[in-house]
């Protein structure tokens, strides 16, 4: 896959969904959860998710589509992998980084700071929490041959975070949230930070 297949995103003043980032977290479907595992588990991944309202939504997926068919793959687009469409209109999101490469070596953590750009100490914060974004966004496909974009986690800023409650954020249950979507990149709000090299950071489905 060419440097020219990966296009980066800043997405700003995002509510987060679900973050999974202090561990690799692998999908139990008998649990119905997300439990941590290995890094070197199969299906092992950091993620994230945010909430987009329907206007942003389109937009977005409509830059990603371009961003897929400007990839020239000879192949139609199907999907945006980590959407999920919701009763309210909206659409729910999520970037991913696997624990291990194609290559089978373990891929570095997602780059997680505070609002001042400092790493930040505790990984743990739950949905609702606030903060910017940063993905890679690249053409592939799943094993039915369903072409499409997936989205990849490449930094993270949590300008408010919040800890603690019931337990029930470790499912994977849709929640309450609204985000807005601004390709940024002269604004990136946490430039310094170096980005992995995408081509050692593939996701594979």
């Amino acid at each position: 896959m060419a440097n020219s297949d990966f296009r980066s995103f800043t997405l700003q003043n995002l509510t987060f969904a679900y973050p999974k980032l202090d561990a690799t977290y692998k999908y139990n479907s008998m649990a119905r959860k997300s439990e941590k595992c290995p890094q070197r588990a199969q299906g092992a991944v950091w993620s994230i998710g945010w909430e987009m309202n329907a206007a942003d939504a389109a937009k977005f997926e409509a830059e990603l589509i371009a961003h897929f068919n400007s990839c020239n793959t000879g192949q139609t687009f199907t999907r945006v992998f980590g959407a999920k469409k919701l009763e309210s209109g909206s659409t729910l999101f999520t970037a991913k980084r696997a624990g291990v490469n194609s290559k089978g070596d373990e891929n570095k953590a997602p780059e997680v700071v505070d609002g001042q750009k400092r790493p930040l100490d505790d990984l743990a914060f739950w949905g609702g929490s606030k903060g910017n974004l940063i993905i890679s966004a690249h053409p592939t496909n799943d094993p039915d041959q369903n072409y499409g974009v997936a989205l990849k986690i490449v930094a993270v800023q949590v300008t408010e975070a919040i800890y603690g409650g019931s337990g029930v954020d470790s499912f994977d249950i849709v929640s309450d949230g609204s985000s807005a979507f601004d390709v940024a990149p002269a604004a990136n709000p946490f430039a310094d930070i170096p980005k992995a090299a995408p081509m050692d950071d593939e996701i594979p489905f």
